[in-house]
């Protein structure tokens, strides 16, 4: 690696340290503890993990040094314990995290300094350094959720208002779907790219609104059977969903929401976010629409025709999160592989949250189809 090449690496790491660290300044220490919900884990769980995986990565696997701390291999394991039991495990308190994970960024710049290039492909372009700083980003976007969650305070900018209107009209043909060449911290479940035949498609250039999406409460969209799949309809009755996560009803008939800690009237040109795959789908019927496939998306997407394709929402498609054709794990299967199968399904673009290093178009989210904490919306497309 070139000098430069060593000094971009540390400062993108450093910008993705000091992204984290102003959006827990600021809160107690009982806050940055608590388990708000079984969906997600404390937010000092996830702290500590962040540089539990730096250590592992960067300190150890590339760094060739022993583990700091042994005991952490259990407790950090996001693949050992589900979030919802992550509460009761002995993870270390605010200010020991903190100083943990200040020590590894320490360590890790050392490794930085001395590596050189020997063939090892966790090393090529710098990949496992992309590698540590996308996994820290993609959690900041998973403690912002923690936050919502739990009404704790952030001081979040307003979501981007939709101006657009219209669809875009995509004539039928083959292309590259997945990572290119000059991608190289892709991720293993973006590659390899691959040519794929996309039947003719209309999908808006817009979001949907809250607006649009209060005239399809307001139908009673919610309550007519024929919009929902049985697996929807089942998901509708247990959850007994009347609006989006975090909305209820004012004393005049009016829609609030809650923003962290802020309840606030809903803003009618906003996208609508907290929306399950589910209300997507039973939405984008009511229009008389369907929600884009993955390869629709993408396809539409690097033709620059989509509104806020990456910097409002994640875009629920209808493709389920499978391995593209040639799929090889790496550098680990559970990344990608060990969730592939009909049970989740695909988001893409972004959200309002996510780092622009991640929110690149052949990126894949994927979150199971009930889920709603995750800063989702929809986009509708159609047959041509």
């Amino acid at each position: 690696m070139e000098v430069l090449e060593r000094n971009g690496i540390a400062e993108t790491l450093e910008q993705a340290r000091a992204r984290t660290l102003a959006l827990l300044e600021g809160l107690s220490e009982e806050q940055l503890s608590r388990q708000v919900s079984p969906l997600q884990s404390p937010l000092v769980w996830d702290f500590a993990h962040i540089g539990h995986f730096e250590e592992l990565w960067l300190v150890r696997n590339v760094g060739g040094n022993p583990p700091l701390h042994a005991e952490h291999d259990d407790v950090y394991d996001a693949f050992a314990h589900a979030r919802a039991e992550r509460g009761e495990l002995p993870f270390l308190e605010p200010a020991a995290a903190r100083a943990f994970v200040d020590d590894v960024r320490g360590r890790a710049l050392e490794v930085l300094d001395r590596l050189e290039p020997n063939g090892d492909p966790l090393l090529e372009n710098g990949f496992v350094f992309g590698l540590v700083v996308q996994h820290e980003l993609q959690h900041i976007e998973t403690m912002a959720q923690t936050m919502q969650l739990g009404g704790l305070p952030l001081d979040a900018s307003p979501l981007p208002e939709v101006e657009a209107s219209g669809e875009a009209l995509v004539a039928g043909g083959a292309f590259a779907l997945g990572a290119d060449a000059d991608r190289p911290w892709a991720y293993d479940n973006e590659l390899p790219s691959h040519e794929v035949d996309v039947p003719a498609f209309a999908i808006d250039r817009a979001l949907v609104t809250n607006e649009e999406y209060r005239a399809f409460i307001a139908a009673g969209g919610y309550r007519d059977r024929s919009l929902w799949t049985d697996e929807g309809w089942a998901w509708r009755e247990a959850e007994d969903a009347e609006a989006p996560e975090y909305w209820q009803l004012g004393g005049g008939g009016e829609f609030l929401r809650r923003r962290f800690d802020v309840v606030e009237p809903v803003s009618p040109r906003e996208p609508v976010q907290h929306v399950s795959y589910w209300e997507a789908d039973a939405y984008a019927r009511w229009a008389g629409k369907r929600l884009p496939s993955e390869p629709e998306w993408e396809k539409v997407a690097r033709g620059g025709e989509l509104e806020h394709a990456t910097d409002a929402v994640w875009q629920w498609t209808s493709s389920p999160f499978t391995g593209y054709p040639g799929f090889r794990a790496f550098p680990y299967p559970e990344y990608s592989e060990v969730f592939y199968g009909d049970e989740y399904r695909v988001l893409r673009g972004g959200s309002w949250v996510t780092d622009p290093l991640v929110a690149r178009l052949s990126f894949r989210n994927w979150d199971y189809p009930q889920r709603r904490q995750i800063f989702s919306g929809i986009r509708c497309a159609r047959d041509a």
